[in-house]
């Protein structure tokens, strides 16, 4: 698990860093940079973790993340396992705030571009109809050269500061302790999530896998990421249990046992607790309506 602290260099003829990315998969783990990081994802399917913040992405997904906040995103299992069809596009623009000069940001008609950058710290979702136009500039960054490039950006920029379809995503009280020296074990700790959050994973045997007693490793986690082992892997397994309610024909039991839960009680209370729905509300809210016969609709 490499990047710690991921390096960025603009290209020499251009004063911030633009790159269209087509992988197979997500190959960066849990990692920060000092640069503003503007991602729009056009195919990609997964998770992301952005300070305490956890959360389910597909394509469509715009965030803005402030300097030095860690996150880490990664594919649905299906992306690794090679099958056909699957890949990930994603535009990434990176940018320091002295990009277009120190103090540019401090004039007064950049002030909500500068209060906008400031929230960005605690990383934001774009969405709406934001979403879509900045979406299109974002397509348009990638064939345009010189002024016209740096113009776009400063008014994607402007376009998202005067928007009110923005979410924070790390909790007002995040505090970001991270450091160089946590990454390989943060993304040794994701990565057996992710990997077994399906099955029933003793918190012991997490804290085993990285060499750390239990109440260490509840404490390391706790530090890092601002949540419990508990709360996170509840996260996961919700999300995992929306994404099936939404693709799947599955009854509310189904569901809870293939999102590694072996108390259904335990599975209503923890997803009401997460989406605001229960369960059957939520299938019948975003996925199930009873499907007519042929002949009902004849008639």
């Amino acid at each position: 698990m490499n990047p710690i602290l991921e390096k960025i260099t603009p290209s020499s003829n251009c004063s911030f860093a633009l790159k269209e990315e087509i992988l197979p998969y997500i190959k960066i783990g849990w990692h920060f940079h000092p640069e503003y990081e503007l991602t729009l994802f056009t195919e990609s399917e997964g998770r992301r973790f952005v300070g305490d913040h956890s959360d389910v992405f597909g394509p469509g997904d715009l965030l803005l993340l402030g300097p030095h906040l860690p996150h880490y995103m990664r594919n649905d299992e299906s992306y690794y396992e090679g099958k056909a069809g699957l890949r990930i596009r994603a535009i990434v623009v990176h940018f320091t705030k002295e990009f277009i000069g120190e103090g540019f940001f401090d004039i007064p008609e950049m002030a909500p571009v500068k209060k906008l950058l400031q929230q960005s710290l605690r990383g934001i979702h774009v969405f709406g109809n934001t979403q879509r136009l900045v979406a299109e500039k974002m397509e348009s960054l990638l064939v345009l050269n010189g002024y016209e490039r740096l113009v776009c950006l400063l008014d994607i920029l402007q376009m998202i500061a005067a928007s009110s379809e923005l979410s924070t995503l790390a909790s007002m009280g995040y505090e970001n302790t991270f450091s160089h020296n946590d990454t390989e074990r943060i993304n040794d700790i994701f990565e057996y999530m992710l990997t077994h959050f399906k099955a029933d994973i003793a918190l012991a045997a997490v804290a085993s896998h990285i060499h750390m007693n239990t109440s260490a490793f509840c404490k390391f986690f706790k530090s890092r990421t601002g949540k419990t082992f508990t709360a996170v892997l509840n996260e996961i397994r919700i999300g995992h249990a929306c994404k099936l309610f939404i693709e799947k024909d599955l009854t509310v039991s189904q569901v809870c046992y293939a999102c590694g839960y072996n108390s259904l009680s335990y599975f209503n209370r923890k997803f009401k607790q997460i989406t605001k729905f229960s369960p059957l509300d939520y299938r019948k809210r975003f996925y199930f309506e009873p499907k007519q016969s042929a002949e009902a609709v004849a008639s």
